[in-house]
């Protein structure tokens, strides 16, 4: 996985990582896997607002609609 580390602003903690969707995807993939949960399994804990940890929740924050996993 290659990261380009981007600085749109003059702050030096504004930093933007830019990744492939390929890279995004696999990450993706990967965080299910640690919470042991499909995609469909986290998306209805999400239709349901009922996640089983703070962590799935997180996660589909960052992840929900954007893959087709």
């Amino acid at each position: 996985m290659t990261i380009q580390l981007e600085r749109p602003t003059e702050y030096e903690d504004d930093d933007v990582i830019v990744m492939s969707e390929e890279d995004f995807q696999a990450a993706a993939e990967q965080a299910l896997r640690a919470l042991g949960l499909s995609y469909g399994e986290l998306a209805r804990q999400a239709k349901n607002r009922d996640f089983t940890s703070s962590a799935a929740h997180a996660l589909w924050v960052s992840i929900g609609g954007t893959v087709d996993l």
